[in-house]
């Protein structure tokens, strides 16, 4: 070889071994890369997991808090809220059963809707029956008053 072509040539050197150091720096960057991907997918979907867990326990809670006070409402309500029981059951009913549409993201159903008057009385409202609601079958002085969610 003469010294013009040893010049082109990088001092008279192929470079083969060159080659091979950077082939092998190339695979070794990619499996390095598509391990680092790796970890960022799992990553990802385990926190993803993680969230919707606790997202959808979070949502349960609230359906739960929500029938409680439901029930508490019930108990509440007053003459200047309702003149007959009829519109005491309807609206407390409505309520329980919309707890099951707010929270169905959660596969929240409403187990038990029971708002019903006392059995010894008319269809007049009285504050003092719904006050002394409870879970159980309604009595001649006490109404009914059962959410439910599960």
């Amino acid at each position: 070889m003469t010294a013009a072509a040893e010049s082109r040539n990088g001092g008279g050197c192929r470079g083969d071994q060159g080659l091979t150091t950077l082939e092998w720096l190339l695979i070794t960057a990619a499996v390095a890369g598509l391990a680092a991907l790796a970890v960022v997918i799992v990553t990802a979907q385990v926190e993803d997991t993680a969230a919707r867990l606790s997202a959808s326990e979070a949502r349960v809670t609230a359906a739960v808090h929500s029938a409680f006070n439901v029930e508490a409402d019930a108990r509440a309500a007053s003459a200047a809220d309702y003149s007959l029981w009829a519109g005491w059951e309807r609206d407390f009913t409505r309520e329980c059963g919309l707890i099951a549409v707010l929270y169905a993201d959660a596969g929240i159903e409403v187990a038990h809707n029971n708002f019903e008057r006392p059995t010894g009385g008319g269809t007049a409202f009285d504050p003092a029956a719904a006050a002394a609601a409870d879970e159980q079958r309604p009595g001649p002085t006490k109404a009914q008053v059962q959410c439910q969610v599960g």
